[in-house]
Formats: C-alpha cells, sequence, structure tokens
C-alpha cells in the first residue's frame, strides 16, 4: 500500500483504529483501512477552489434564509408566520430557555461557525495566511460537524407544515427555500470535505510559499464566476426592496424598480440603474470568462485589446454598488411604520455578493498572464 515512506502520512482509521501510512493520493483514488476496509481518505481534484466556492454559497443561503419567515399559516383572516429567530424567540418567551439556546446553537450558530472554519481554511491554503490558527481549529471543527442539525430542522419544518395544513392555508415561505437550498450545498461540501486532505494542505500551507501557477489562478477565479452566475438569478429574480405604504406591501426587483423609474419618466435615473445593476454585472462576468479562457487557450493575438477590456472591466466593477446603497439608504429614512417604510429584500444580499465576487475575480486575474505568449 506504501509506495513512498518519505511521502507517506500516518492515518488511524476511526472504525477500528489501525494507523496506517497513507501515500500521497491522486485525483479519485482511495485509500482503504487493510483491517476493515473502511474508507480513510479520498483525493477530489481541486478540492479547495470547490469547498471554498460552495462554503461561500452556503454562507449566504444561511443568512439569507434567517432573513425571512419559513411558513405562514391563515386562518380566518388571521396570517402569522414563523422565521428560525421566530421560533427560538418562542421558545424563550414560554420559559423553555433551554430548549431555545439548544435550537440556537444547534441550528444557527453551529452551521454558521462551520462555514466560517471552512472559508477560513480554504482561504488559508490558497493565500498561507493564518495556517497555524486554521490547523488548531481542525479536530474543533470536525467535532462540531457531528452536532449540526440543519437537515433535522427542515425535516421538522416540512412535519408541521403537514399538520397544520389540515387546520388552516399554509405557505411556504422564502426562508425555507433558502434553508433547503444551504442543506443541498452543506451535503456537497461535507461529501468533498476530507479531514486527512485537509490537514496535508495546511501543512503544506505552512511551508515557504511557492510561486502561484497560472492554472491554479484560474481555477479561483472560475470558481468566483460560477458562483456569481448562481447568485446572478435570484439576485434579479427575487425582491430587491419592499415599499409599505398604508399597511400594503408592494416588492420590487432589480428590473421592476428599472420600469417604475421609466415610467415615472426618471429616464436617466433609469437607464443608470438598467447598466450599472443589469448590463455591467453581466458584461463583467463575460468578459473574465472570455480573459480567462483566453489565458488558458494560450492565445497569441489581439493581446493589446485582451488588455484594455481587463482594464475596463476592473474599472466598472464597484458601479454596481449603486443599486445596493440606494436600498440601504431608503431603508434607513423611509421608516414610518404602516404609513410607508421601505425595507431591504432578498435579492440586496444575493447582488451584492455578486458585485464582491466579480470584484475579486477581476482583482485576481494577473494581466500579465496575457503576456506570457509574447514573452
Amino acid at each position: 500500500m506504501v509506495q513512498n515512506a518519505d511521502a507517506s502520512k500516518s492515518v488511524t482509521c476511526r472504525h477500528c483504529g489501525l494507523n496506517t501510512l497513507v501515500p500521497i493520493l491522486s485525483p479519485k483514488q482511495k485509500a482503504h483501512c487493510p483491517r476493515c476496509d473502511h474508507i480513510l481518505t479520498s483525493f477530489t481534484s481541486n478540492w479547495v477552489d470547490k469547498v471554498l466556492a460552495l462554503s461561500l454559497s452556503a454562507m449566504l443561503l444561511l443568512i439569507l434564509s434567517l432573513s425571512f419567515y419559513f411558513l405562514s399559516f391563515d386562518v380566518n383572516g388571521m396570517k402569522t408566520s414563523v422565521t428560525l429567530i421566530s421560533v427560538v424567540d418562542a421558545m424563550e418567551d414560554q420559559g423553555y430557555l433551554a430548549l431555545a439556546v439548544l435550537i440556537f446553537i444547534l441550528c444557527i450558530i453551529l452551521p454558521i461557525g462551520v462555514i466560517s472554519m471552512l472559508l477560513f481554511w480554504m482561504l488559508a491554503i490558497k493565500f498561507g495566511f493564518g495556517v497555524r490558527a486554521a490547523q488548531a481549529q481542525v479536530k474543533l471543527c470536525f467535532a462540531f460537524l457531528k452536532w449540526c442539525m440543519p437537515e433535522v430542522f427542515i425535516v421538522s419544518a416540512l412535519v408541521s407544515m403537514v399538520k397544520l395544513v389540515t387546520i388552516a392555508e399554509v405557505e411556504i415561505g422564502p426562508g425555507l427555500y433558502f434553508y433547503g437550498a444551504f442543506i443541498v450545498v452543506y451535503v456537497l461540501i461535507l461529501q468533498l470535505l476530507d479531514r486527512h486532505q485537509v490537514e496535508i494542505a495546511l501543512l503544506e500551507a505552512s511551508l515557504p510559499p511557492k510561486p502561484v501557477q497560472t492554472q491554479q489562478r484560474l481555477q479561483w477565479i472560475w470558481a468566483l464566476l460560477i458562483t456569481s452566475v448562481l447568485l446572478y438569478l435570484p439576485a434579479n429574480l427575487l425582491p430587491i426592496m419592499t415599499t409599505r405604504f398604508l399597511g400594503d406591501d408592494d416588492p420590487s426587483t432589480i428590473v421592476g424598480g428599472v420600469i417604475t423609474l421609466w415610467q415615472n419618466k426618471s429616464y436617466f435615473i433609469a437607464i443608470v440603474i438598467f447598466f450599472t445593476s443589469v448590463l455591467v454585472p453581466i458584461f463583467k462576468i463575460l468578459a473574465l470568462a472570455y480573459l480567462s479562457y483566453s489565458v488558458r487557450a494560450s492565445y497569441a493575438y489581439n493581446v493589446k485589446q485582451r488588455s484594455l477590456l481587463y482594464r475596463v472591466t476592473e474599472f466598472m466593477g464597484r458601479w454596481s454598488m449603486i443599486d445596493v446603497f440606494v436600498v440601504a439608504i431608503l431603508a434607513g429614512l423611509v421608516r414610518l411604520g404602516s404609513t410607508m417604510s421601505v425595507y431591504p429584500g432578498p435579492a440586496v444580499v444575493a447582488f451584492c455578493a455578486v458585485v464582491i465576487l466579480t470584484m475579486m475575480a477581476a482583482m485576481s486575474f494577473d494581466s500579465r498572464m496575457l503576456w506570457d505568449e509574447q514573452s
């Protein structure tokens, strides 16, 4: 089993306790315990980039799920909605403080803590900072994983819905969809996460840094762009802002807001918002995807034009935040209760993430890669 003792690491089987030297694995390879045949470790190509992208998506989905109601039910015109936070508050109000704390820890604090540590680890592995702190967290994080219960909570929510549907009109809220999506991403992360590979990667990251290879940089950029595309859809389909006027809520998407501005003859503002919030993110994603592909395909022509395209893309990045700031300002100013109030919508978080991720992708792209073929 051991091909190179110097390159092998000892792994203890968690089922039978046997210590086995495991060599460095190639992609898709697995190491089995020689005593009980349990899988000791497995290696997936580009697992760091995949875990980083998925962890970022999981964190955003979890935050969104906490911002909106899970379920609402209507009995004779009396409508009540519930969120994950309100479940905890209800337990506390009714005197079940210990149960409230338990639910809060198992369903909110631990998942946030685990995802935060995973994000920190992957960044430590990729960029070499905070490696010692990350190494100290490995044992703690894998212990926390056993106590995270998001999937248990969502099954409980579905069971509660089935029970309520016989006595009231039940509606699934966006929070439940976001939490369900978080669990799917969370499961994918667990499929990629291997403690032995994490420890090896952190050990290598603690060594003197190696020059960043073009291929590694491009993989990171593609991970950011794919995540941006996934978040661009909810950013445009979900409401970015809700206006409450005399008790009636009027949600508005980005495109819906542009149409309203146009109908109100605010043509210039409508064009600016449409350009910065709709066209610019698409342009940035397509431009960076083209530039990354051109580097990978070793294009040796139109280098000056591609270099100019990169500079334009990098410059335009921050201007997409206009819509986010507009919503924040309106939400802070217009607070008149049921008479008139403005509330941020779920799209504002997703759209803000799209802007940040595309800016990170642009910053990660080294324009010198475009000129490599000329040298």
